[in-house]
């Protein structure tokens, strides 16, 4: 047949060398039917608990905090969680098989205020973990104050326990505190030296596939941490999650709205359709009274506050309290992972439990009036000061993705909306709200559009993630009818996922530029699409259905 799209570009947006893009080298060309891979490919997920660790794994924590930000009402959460995490796991295994490393001087720092660093809801004191326990021992905490040495020390230390763990086949387990990105890159001090897990596995080489490795970052939308244990051999078959119990889970905000409507609606699972009129069902739009009362409105308000709160917290347990949690009835390790004591070599959360409360708590009257934004419960320090740094936080990070929205015209006037209402003094809670929710649903856009680029094995344009990929290049190598061509056959793709899910006492707008929904996931599966089908143009719209027919 006539190829349709003639997209007969010399460059090469798929990272292909050797072969001109975009250039359909057969007369005739006949799509086969895409579906996506059956295999956990990304295996991540939030959660609370202890790290199920190995008693011998190779463990390296990393606190990227630099000095100036070590306030608790800067990122000094991050500390006490490096601290938090070294108190449970180091002394269970030999010392040389954990290195902890810091950019600020966190012996110090607690031996200046013993009670300056505390964790949980309970305030239980972590300091004890930066005082070392004997001279020159290799668990104790490493200072290094320099960005780029600190890096260079990390990747070194990484190697050398990935040596050891690959020769006595035990696992890896990376543990970050500080500044990243959803995508779990890490920051060093600032945002202007980071580094990606891409660059670490290219760094690794081959030998990261032959070990488990997990990487532990901060949840940057919620409570608790983000656990990747993917990023070493793939072993997918031996979890205990399917593949839609990660999606589920890895999707955080982004069908929010559908399910708010869902839940609050006749789909409610909590009503009994069976015992509700037709009549009734067909005629209104939600089931209650038309006019509800102030208590029914507020009921309403929590319930579509704790749905949101819940999947932007990747139905973790407890999405506002970041506190170790030891329930496990509610272990995501054991519901996606596997049983925790599943050989002598592992110990059970009643183990971690017992070593936790043998803490102190915080002697310090803890009361303020600075309790924290209340949709954000004690999650980033949790006080208003520390919650705003960390939506400030956001905002900066963000701007370090899709970089051609934020050069546009209305990406510069978006970043004005945003900057109104996290910089001016006078703190407004529910626009705070907006803005979190509207910086968690293009997060989680983005990932989506890496996990559909990813699971259907379509090939990764420019050889980018979606946050880094510039559309503006790719428009402009595109002759007009290939745009046109794009648009015609892709450009309902990902048309399901809905705009940002605004908080309870904020109405939609249409023009409101905060709440456009971004386009950059959209477009990203576009190219994908046109760079993998080329003139498939008969099949196009069953490939379009069938990435639709899979959220």
């Amino acid at each position: 047949m006539e190829p349709e799209m003639a997209l007969s570009l010399s460059s090469d947006p798929a990272g292909r060398r050797g072969q001109q893009y975009l250039t359909p080298t057969a007369t005739e060309f006949t799509p086969q039917t895409i579906e996506p891979k059956e295999d956990v490919l990304d295996s991540s997920f939030i959660t609370q608990t202890v790290p199920n660790a190995h008693r011998f794994a190779g463990i390296i924590g990393l606190c990227t905090v630099a000095e100036d930000e070590a306030d608790m009402n800067k990122l000094g959460w991050h500390i006490a969680d490096f601290l938090a995490f070294k108190i449970l796991l180091c002394g269970d295994n030999p010392p040389k098989a954990q290195t902890w490393l810091a950019m600020c001087d966190i012996p110090a720092l607690v031996e200046a205020d013993p009670e300056r660093y505390t964790h949980g809801k309970e305030k239980r004191l972590v300091g004890s973990a930066a005082r070392p326990r004997l001279v020159d021992r290799e668990d104790n905490i490493q200072v290094e104050t320099l960005a780029e040495n600190l890096k260079e020390k990390f990747i070194l230390a990484v190697k050398e326990k990935l040596a050891i763990a690959e020769r006595g086949k035990y696992p890896l387990m990376l543990i970050i505190c500080g500044p990243t990105s959803p995508q779990q890159d890490i920051y060093f001090g600032k945002l202007d030296v980071r580094y990606t897990l891409e660059d670490l596995r290219h760094e690794l080489g081959d030998r990261i596939d032959r070990v488990d490795a997990t990487v532990i970052t901060p949840s940057l939308f919620s409570a608790g941490w983000r656990v990747n244990t993917s990023f070493g051999r793939l072993n997918s078959t031996g979890l205990s999650g399917s593949r839609a119990d990660f999606l589920a889970r890895q999707s955080g905000g982004l069908f929010s709205q559908d399910i708010v409507k869902g839940f609050l609606g006749w789909k409610c699972p909590a009503l009994d359709e069976e015992r509700v009129d037709p009549l009734i069902r067909t005629s209104e739009r939600f089931p209650g009274p038309l006019r509800q009362s102030d208590e029914v409105k507020a009921l309403t308000s929590q319930i579509q506050t704790k749905i949101q709160s819940r999947l932007i917290g990747g139905l973790s347990s407890n999405p506002t309290d970041h506190s170790f949690s030891f329930d496990g009835g509610t272990d995501e390790w054991e519901i996606l992972v596997g049983l925790r004591e599943r050989a002598v070599d592992y110990h059970g959360l009643d183990y971690y439990r017992q070593k936790w409360e043998k803490l102190p708590f915080a002697q310090r009257d803890s009361k303020t009036s600075d309790e924290g934004l209340s949709f954000l419960g004690n999650v980033f320090g949790g006080t208003k000061v520390s919650q705003l740094n960390h939506i400030r936080y956001l905002l900066e990070e963000s701007y370090l993705a899709w970089p051609d929205y934020w050069v546009s015209s209305f990406g510069q006037e978006t970043r004005k909306d945003f900057e109104r209402v996290v910089v001016t003094e006078q703190l407004d809670e529910l626009s705070l709200h907006e803005v979190f929710n509207v910086l968690e649903h293009r997060a989680s856009m983005s990932i989506l559009a890496d996990t559909i680029v990813r699971y259907f094995d379509f090939p990764a344009p420019y050889n980018k993630r979606c946050r880094d990929w510039d559309q503006s290049k790719w428009k402009q190598e595109l002759t007009e009818a290939d745009r046109s061509s794009l648009i015609k056959y892709f450009g309902t793709v990902l048309g399901c996922v809905p705009g940002p899910n605004v908080p309870p006492g904020v109405n939609l707008n249409s023009l409101s530029r905060l709440q456009r929904r971004l386009e950059c996931g959209a477009s990203y599966v576009r190219a994908a699409l046109g760079i993998r089908f080329l003139t498939a143009t008969h099949r196009s719209k069953d490939a379009v259905n069938c990435i639709d027919n899979c959220k």
